[in-house]
């Protein structure tokens, strides 16, 4: 019990990292971003960007279960809605209501993923 208690902390410090780090990330310029090399290649970014939030939020949650997915996909409104709010004061960056979606549709992808593999005793 104490070695998962240890994991759960330490999934607890690397999603708030990550969130930290995909703010950070939404601070950068436009004008210091990569070219896109094909049409709506920002959209899969931010799913495979949010899909990760997901699996660390379900990670970072003591005794994980279905239960506890209502919290995580509030959590990751709330957290891609700031995160698109914040990038509308970013020069020459925009918010979009498509990356929100494709956010929100990430955090649930990547935590219904680790919940369908959790075991009903862990």
């Amino acid at each position: 019990c104490q070695l998962k208690n240890m994991s759960v902390i330490k999934f607890r410090f690397l999603f708030g990292f990550y969130s930290l780090l995909i703010l950070t990330i939404s601070g950068i310029p436009g004008t210091k971003l990569p070219e896109i090399w094909f049409p709506n290649e920002d959209k899969l970014f931010h799913f495979i960007e949010y899909s990760v939030l997901g699996i660390l939020a379900v990670k970072s949650i003591q005794n994980p279960n279905w239960l506890k997915l209502p919290l995580i996909l509030v959590y990751g409104i709330l957290f891609a809605g700031l995160d698109e709010f914040w990038q509308s004061f970013i020069p020459n960056r925009c918010s979009s209501i498509y990356d929100f979606l494709f956010d929100v549709l990430g955090v649930g992808f990547g935590s219904m993923l680790i919940l369908s593999t959790v075991k009903k005793h862990d």
